[in-house]
């Protein structure tokens, strides 16, 4: 199961298989799937809602550069810097 989710995180990523804008767009919905951007709480999964935008791509640097095995490690490792900004902005709009 993790690789199948390591290979379609990679495959979203991809510039080469659909443009910027959607790709941005399916990682957000999947974001959604676990983090409750619909403002729906759960103690397990930390909501993204509580966030601030700068605090978000804070962490989500953190976890692309952490040396563990976590899930956020294992997803988040596949985005440049420029997705990480790209993935906030859609979240959270730009400033």
């Amino acid at each position: 199961m993790n690789k199948i989710l390591l290979y379609f995180i990679l495959f979203l990523s991809s510039n080469v298989f659909a443009d910027q804008d959607k790709t941005i767009n399916l990682i957000v919905e999947n974001c959604k799937s676990c983090h409750n951007l619909n403002k729906q709480v759960t103690k397990k999964i930390p909501d993204m809602n509580n966030l601030e935008k700068e605090e978000f791509i804070r962490l989500m640097t953190k976890y692309k550069n952490d040396k563990d095995n976590s899930v956020m490690n294992r997803i988040s490792r596949v985005f440049t810097d420029n997705d990480i900004l790209k993935i906030a902005d859609k979240i959270y709009g730009k400033k």
